[in-house]
């Protein structure tokens, strides 16, 4: 106690030395206030990659950190579709709580089936009535790249004249079906007995001929070989000649694109997005020359007949 005698018997004034004590303890007290003050909330969204194929999967992940005595009091709620963009899965809610920090998390996985840049808004979470927000996030999705110089886009349906054909064009086409037809006879009355040949192609339904293909596929062993364009070829012609004959349509001459439109309506986001998957790698080997590993054809031709399967399960 003798440093304290010294400062209040020395020869200060006594109004002074009060001043002083009264200064020190506003000093004491506005230090407890600020480092009973919690850290202000912060709020992050970020991407795992921005820039992906058509129907490619995207991971956005939020993360908001606050005090722990201030909590968060609503969350955002994103919807499964916005801007183009569907959430394939989200995750619940996790939450981490240290002595002075609380922690919260959720991930989600979006994709888009339509090409183009669109934007993730910003999301918002309100703590204690006040409401903080992330930035908004923009996304980039690309159709395959066909690098073959050769394609060309189906052109727009021109108007040809009409012109008259010579009137021996007619006789010469009647006579020719006139012999087309006794050749045709002749052959018949000397097979007797014998089936027509071409009434047995669709003994098969859609569903048994597309899975005897595939069997048959795999059984050949082409990415053995390095055949795999010939692999993939043969796995997308498999699965368009199935949703030819399933749906009635024009699969043939279907785009990767056109055929996950078609999907889209009729199967589940997840997968849907497996297809857009394998047909997305079917493209790149035939277009762009790219080269997949073992596990990866095995698993395109999996999820080609495990989609197959449960297409079949709808009405035509």
């Amino acid at each position: 106690m003798a440093p304290v005698r010294c400062i209040f018997d020395s020869g200060l004034p006594k109004q002074l030395s009060v001043c002083l004590l009264a200064l020190l303890a506003h000093c004491l007290f506005f230090t407890a206030v600020v480092c009973a003050q919690p850290s202000s909330a912060t709020i992050k969204a970020s991407l795992n990659r921005d820039h992906v194929l058509i129907g490619e999967p995207i991971e956005l992940h939020i993360e908001v950190k606050t005090g722990a005595d201030r909590p968060v009091t609503k969350w955002f709620n994103l919807p499964d579709s916005f801007n183009h963009l569907e959430v394939l899965s989200r995750s619940p809610i996790d939450s981490v709580r240290g002595a002075s920090l609380t922690t919260y998390r959720q991930a989600f996985t979006i994709t888009g089936f339509d090409s183009g840049i669109w934007v993730i808004p910003a999301v918002k979470v309100i703590i204690n009535k006040k409401t903080i927000q992330a930035d908004s996030l923009p996304v980039t999705i690309v159709p395959v790249q066909l690098k073959d110089s050769t394609y060309h886009d189906i052109r727009e349906i021109i108007d040809v004249p009409d012109e008259k054909a010579p009137w021996w064009y007619w006789v010469a086409g009647v006579l020719s079906l006139i012999a087309l037809g006794v050749l045709v006879w002749l052959w018949l009355k000397s097979r007797p007995g014998k089936p027509v040949a071409g009434t047995t192609v669709n003994a098969f339904s859609p569903l048994q001929e597309a899975m005897n293909g595939l069997r048959q596929l795999a059984a050949e062993q082409l990415t053995d070989k390095g055949e795999w364009k010939k692999y993939y070829s043969v796995l997308t012609g498999i699965f368009k000649r199935y949703m030819e004959r399933k749906f009635q349509t024009h699969a043939m001459q279907k785009t990767t694109g056109e055929l996950l439109l078609q999907l889209k309506s009729r199967l589940d986001k997840e997968q849907v997005s497996e297809t857009a998957e394998a047909l997305r790698i079917a493209d790149a080997v035939k277009f762009a020359k790219y080269r997949p590993d073992g596990e990866q054809a095995a698993g395109s031709l999996y999820t080609i007949e495990k989609t197959i399967q449960a297409l079949d399960h709808l009405k035509s």
